[in-house]
């Protein structure tokens, strides 16, 4: 299957509005305003998040985010509506929430009321509350998003598709309409978590291992996350580097090559210009982070145009070549928009 950067050999630069909702307010972010933005300001794609309740717990019970985003599918869906170019998708996608037939079903109706635009984010989930209260166990979604995985791809071909696993059982269920593209939308595979302390120097540890060898094995791109929200801190560059060597590893034991696989780079980020540029962001942290002004310079790239530029460059000088840059911007504040339109030329030509 085609990869979005092998469809237009130019550095992808997609942006995903930060959306937040908490309990006492609702979102202040026009939405349709804002996608249609990106889309005249020569973004790439428009990604949106997937959070189920209105605040992120990690599996100790700790809060991670004090803060929800609008449904996914709902808003990709009004996206979808109100553009004609960029790529959309969901960053990142639940799978264990939903059952693989209701995923391949809407995500090929998305794709299909796209016009064969849809980039699909996916992951194995974090949120323990979220599991809890959707019944799910959070044990064994690895194996069950694999399952998943494999199965929407199949339902895809529009073609009628039997199945007898170790958690779903069907006999000639078939999707239609199929996804615009032949085989359906790129799968884009998430690995770690904010909940995460991010903190391996050396060999990373065994769950870690594994989610890369899923990665290299089954996906279309990679978008690891670099950054820990709990532990307020990032992802050391060379051990991102390491990372996707295993991730490349994995693809090779399989018969796939480096032209298969995307690198994602995605972040969260504020740049700082115009007075009082350092309490607007402040402001926009209170929102959903649970820390200090350090903690938040520590956890997210935060600086001068410049001072992002390098930051981000840096993050990735051990990657042979980014593909995708999918940028966040901390605040919903417009201005933040055009500042990462005016990196993205940069970020392109580099």
């Amino acid at each position: 299957m085609p990869t979005p950067r092998q469809d237009d050999l130019r550095t992808l630069v997609c942006i995903r509005p930060p959306g937040w909702v908490t309990p006492t307010s609702g979102p202040v972010l026009d939405l349709v305003a804002w996608v249609e933005r990106a889309e005249r300001l020569g973004f790439d794609g428009a990604f949106v998040g997937d959070r189920m309740l209105s605040e992120a717990v990690s599996q100790t019970g700790s809060v991670v985010y004090g803060a929800s985003m609008l449904d996914v599918t709902v808003a990709l869906a009004t996206m979808a509506a109100r553009t004609e170019r960029i790529l959309l998708g969901p960053l990142v996608l639940v799978f264990p929430y939903r059952h693989p037939v209701q995923l391949a079903k809407t995500f090929a109706s998305l794709d299909a009321a796209s016009g064969g635009r849809l980039v699909v984010g996916a992951g194995i989930g974090w949120n323990a509350r979220e599991f809890d209260v959707l019944g799910i166990p959070m044990d064994g979604r690895g194996e069950r998003f694999e399952e998943a995985l494999s199965l929407v791809r199949r339902l895809w071909s529009g073609e009628p598709v039997s199945h007898d696993g170790p958690t779903w059982t069907f006999t000639d269920v078939q999707v239609v309409p199929p996804p615009v593209r032949p085989g359906g939308p790129p799968l884009w595979l998430a690995s770690f978590s904010p909940g995460q302390r991010l903190d391996w120097t050396d060999e990373l540890p065994p769950l870690a291992q594994r989610q890369l060898d899923r990665v290299g094995r089954l996906a279309d791109g990679w978008v690891p996350l670099v950054y820990s929200a709990s532990a307020k801190r990032r992802l050391a560059a060379s051990t991102l580097a390491s990372a996707w060597q295993l991730v490349l590893d994995s693809a090779t034991r399989v018969g796939r090559d480096r032209q298969d696989l995307d690198f994602v780079f995605s972040d969260w980020c504020y740049v700082l210009e115009g007075d009082g540029a350092v309490e607007r962001c402040q402001a926009a942290l209170a929102r959903f982070f649970d820390g200090s002004w350090e903690d938040a310079l520590r956890t997210y790239t935060i600086g001068s145009r410049e001072e992002v530029l390098e930051k981000v460059r840096a993050h990735t000088a051990g990657i042979d070549r980014v593909d995708a840059y999918v940028l966040t911007p901390l605040s919903d504040e417009i201005e933040q928009m055009d500042l990462l339109a005016d990196l993205a030329q940069q970020l392109r030509a580099a």
